[in-house]
């Protein structure tokens, strides 16, 4: 794999839409290198990576609820 990645590359790779990505990055989510112009960025799958963790973690702290129902529903 590429150390660089477009932001197209950088979409399929997390499996979202480019526009997720430069929402990211414009968020500041998103740790990345702006190339030359204003459009031009370039992710590291590792942050990639460290991305979607924050929010797998934001995810289930967020939904706290869903995770007591079904720990009570648990034999």
């Amino acid at each position: 794999m590429k150390t660089w990645l477009t932001v197209a590359e950088s979409a399929e790779y997390a499996g979202v839409s480019p526009d997720t990505i430069y929402t990211a990055c414009e968020r500041g989510e998103l740790h990345h290198a702006r190339i030359g112009g204003r459009r031009s960025i370039r992710v590291k799958a590792q942050w990639i990576d460290a991305w979607l963790e924050r929010h797998v973690r934001g995810a289930e702290h967020a939904r706290p609820g869903k995770q007591r129902s079904m720990e009570a529903t648990a034999p």
